[in-house]
């Protein structure tokens, strides 16, 4: 979700662009304008003069292309950071000013002044100037690149009066070497500023007007509203917020907006992935949980949270980031943060997990047993690093020929399934990496499990398969079952690895879930749920038992051991 430009932005960025029509027009088909920029030509330098010397160094460290190689520079940083809304508007930032630019010479043609110096700097066409059109996106570009990472007064005080001086410089310094008529700066700050904003909208970067910023450096910061403080818990795993100092910076200055007073910083270790974090926020009785990390530290937190009523908001900071992208919140740092703050409270189910009627535990996303669980535990964290999701496929190939397991599968108190299956999967929501829609019926507020059973038999099954995910066909046969309910009890005569929301935990040969219906409160954007995790009315799923494989599959189905009372 982006967010949409306030009125505000809207109003001025049209103003700019209607601004700059009606300049562009007059200097083209007015000649008082002609007549005007020749009445202000700038005296006449000698090119060995010391302020000829001075202007023209000036012009070489501004030339367009230094300060949109600094803009790009900080586009590339950008992403590293997951301000990817601030990373897209920074490289449109360069595209639709420079190359915009470079269309408007050709297509008005006017040619510099007479008098223009003869340096590198002042070749070409003349209108709209370029050093002015990319000193002004520059300005805008650093000014917006501050305001989503920097909270201090003083930084955007700084921001405001040294971009003045940075563009005033420049204007006067191409007006002293005659390398532009006054029209020529002036039509390429309109259109600087305009390409600026332009990249702004489009990427969703919302960022205040410039009467704003003084209305805020000037204001006293409002009070916080009477009655108990609003107080907010902050759990983050170091290992995944990829600057700390920023991010912190950031949520203190949104919360702290927001009247939020006293926030509880909670750092996650090697040894404690978030649960005793997590308890001390529930114990304190905060109002808001703010979680920042990859899937293992957003699952831990969401069964610390369970049944507490605290909202929790998902800022996701890994690289799988499942639960975000199937309810659809951004995966840029900043717009996530708006969620996690602004966004609607919505009731999810969670899945209680009992393994081997021993050790409980809990996910939101999706749990399985055998070649997935294998697939997760033997991808190569560099590599992860490095190429993001496609590291799973390369683990994937490697372990291709990972045995089947013998399976029995119970759901609520339907007869025993028997499958000599290769994935067992028990599933809340349904699309993995790269959208793949593994089960696609299944939402995170239905109140019920979706179970994919995979079992072909050689290569050409597996292709059959696969194209059938892909394809989302829903029927089932011996080699595909998709099964939903409430209680689903799964057990493999292999011992084999499991894994939970993507991490792999260990090994069991049995998996009992339980549906936890709107246990969480989940801090999501306005209006519907995404396609990936919209709740339809379905009938559960039962494939039919198809005829043994082997005499595995024949076997009689084992009995279940009970579980206690107090491990469900």
């Amino acid at each position: 979700m982006r967010r949409p430009p306030s009125i505000s932005s809207s109003a001025i960025t049209a103003s700019i662009l209607v601004a700059f029509v009606v300049w562009t027009a007059l200097v083209r088909y007015w000649p008082p304008i002609a007549a005007f920029d020749h009445r202000m030509a700038a005296p006449h330098l000698e090119l060995i003069s010391p302020v000829a010397q001075i202007a023209s160094a000036v012009a070489i460290l501004t030339w367009p292309g230094v300060p949109y190689a600094i803009l790009l520079g900080i586009a590339v940083w950008a992403v590293r950071q997951r301000l990817r809304q601030l990373a897209l508007a920074l490289a449109l930032t360069v595209i639709l000013a420079w190359g915009g630019a470079y269309l408007l010479k050709l297509w008005l043609g006017r040619p510099r002044p007479e008098d223009a110096l003869p340096l590198i700097t002042a070749s070409g066409l003349s209108y709209p100037s370029g050093h002015a059109v990319a000193i002004v996106a520059f300005t805008v570009g650093i000014g917006a690149t501050l305001l989503v990472t920097r909270e201090r007064i003083a930084t955007k005080f700084g921001w405001l009066l040294g971009g003045a001086v940075v563009v005033l410089t420049v204007g006067v310094d191409r007006w002293l070497l005659s390398a532009h008529y006054i029209s020529d700066i002036v039509g390429g700050m309109l259109y600087g500023a305009l390409a600026a904003r332009l990249a702004l909208m489009i990427a969703g970067v919302a960022i205040p007007a410039p009467h704003d910023l003084v209305t805020e450096i000037v204001r006293i910061r409002r009070p916080a509203e009477p009655g108990r403080p609003r107080r907010c818990a902050v759990i983050y795993n170091p290992a995944k917020v990829t600057n700390w100092e920023v991010f912190r910076r950031r949520v203190h200055y949104e919360l702290a907006n927001r009247g939020w007073q006293d926030t509880l910083w909670l750092e996650t270790t090697k040894s404690d992935p978030g649960r005793a974090q997590t308890a001390r926020a529930v114990e304190e009785g905060v109002d808001l949980v703010l979680g920042a990390g990859g899937d293992g530290t957003i699952r831990v937190i969401c069964a610390g949270l369970a049944n507490s009523g605290i909202p929790f908001g998902l800022i996701p900071a890994g690289t799988g980031n499942l639960l975000a992208k199937n309810i659809g919140i951004p995966l840029d740092e900043d717009e996530a943060l708006q969620v996690a703050l602004d966004g609607a409270d919505r009731p999810i189910d969670l899945v209680k997990l009992t393994i081997d009627n021993r050790t409980v535990d809990h996910f939101a996303v999706m749990a399985g047993i055998g070649i997935d669980a294998v697939i997760m535990e033997a991808t190569n964290p560099d590599l992860k690093k490095a190429v993001g999701s496609a590291a799973y496929f390369v683990s994937a190939a490697k372990n291709a020929g990972h045995p089947a397991l013998h399976a029995t599968i119970q759901v609520d108190d339907d007869p025993p399934l028997r499958r000599r299956a290769h994935v067992l999967v028990i599933g809340n929501v349904g699309f993995l990496q790269a959208n793949i829609p593994l089960i696609p019926d299944a939402a995170p507020d239905d109140g019920l499990l979706d179970v994919l059973i995979a079992s072909p038999r050689g290569v050409s099954d597996w292709v059959k398969l696969t194209a059938r995910v892909l394809t989302r066909q829903r029927r089932t046969d011996d080699q595909l079952d998709r099964i939903t309910g409430r209680r689903v009890t799964i057990t493999v005569e292999e011992r084999d690895r499991y894994q939970l929301d993507g991490d792999t935990e260990g090994e069991c040969n049995q998996l009992i879930a339980e549906v936890l219906p709107g246990a969480l409160l989940l801090r999501s954007p306005h209006g519907s749920w995404p396609a990936a995790a919209a709740s339809t009315p379905r009938p559960a799923i039962m494939a039919a038992e198809a005829a043994p494989a082997d005499e595995a599959e024949s076997a009689p189905v084992p009995e279940q051991q009970p579980v206690s009372e107090s491990e469900r």
